[in-house]
Formats: C-alpha cells, structure tokens, sequence
C-alpha cells in the first residue's frame, strides 16, 4: 500500500470518527429555549473539524502534488480539535457534567492522535525527500 493510499485514508477515517464522536456519540449538552451551553458549540465546531479532516484526507488522496501541505493542514486540524474543548469554545464549567469529564478529555485526545499521525507523516515524506536527492555533486567533478 503506497504512503498516499494509507496517510489518505487514515485521514478520512479519523475525520469521519471525529464528527461521529461530535455530533452523535459524546454527550454534550443540548440547546434549551433559554439558554445554549459551550459544549454545545464546542460539538458543533469539533464536527465541523472533523468533516475538514475527512475532505484534507480526501484531498491527499486525489491531489498527489501537494501532499506536504495538506499534512500540515491535518496537523493544525488536529491541533485545533484538542484546543476546542480546552481554550477556544469550552465546555461546562461543573466537573460532574459529562461534556467537562468525557466529552472534552475525549476529543483532546483524537486531536492529539490526528496530530501525531500527521507528524509520522510529514517526517516520512521529508525522509523519503531525502533519500531521492543525488548528493553525487556530478557538475563540480568535471
């Protein structure tokens, strides 16, 4: 299986798991009439990202070219799944809220995932990179 295929499809996969997780699997707290809750925004904002993440592994697998750029976007996608829940939105203040003791720590940790995945890969294309170049220095010989 080619580096493409693989680092792709994973991507799709950790995407799609992420909006799965976001938008259906987690418990966040749901909208009243009087009052929406962080996690609330926080779920929706961590799908979003996680519908990103599926289209930049789609992306990779189509647009061969600019692999390198689009594994720096899933790493800042990552980045940005685990700060969602922590610094950007938030979620429940109550530690015995779910969103505050299952939820946030759980989407911190997909994010750190996808974000390493993301930097395994990125140091295999630059070694790969490396290992193509003629160091032979050929035109100096002459």
């Amino acid at each position: 299986m080619t580096n493409g295929l693989f680092f792709g499809s994973i991507t799709v996969v950790f995407g799609t798991i992420e909006s799965l997780l976001s938008f259906v699997f987690l418990p966040f707290c749901r909208p009243t009439e009087d009052f929406v809750m962080r996690c609330h925004y926080t779920s929706v904002v961590d799908g979003f990202v996680g519908i990103a993440i599926a289209l930049v592994g789609i992306a990779y697998l189509l647009l061969p070219k600019v692999r390198k750029i689009l594994t720096y976007a899933v790493i800042v996608l990552g980045v940005l799944t685990s700060l969602v829940p922590t610094v950007i939105v938030g979620v429940c203040s109550h530690p015995h809220m779910h969103c505050h003791s299952i939820s946030s720590p759980v989407l911190q940790l997909v994010g750190i995932v996808i974000a390493l995945f993301a930097v395994a890969n990125l140091a295999f294309l630059a070694s790969r990179n490396f290992e193509s170049e003629n160091f032979t220095n050929e035109i100096y010989n002459t």
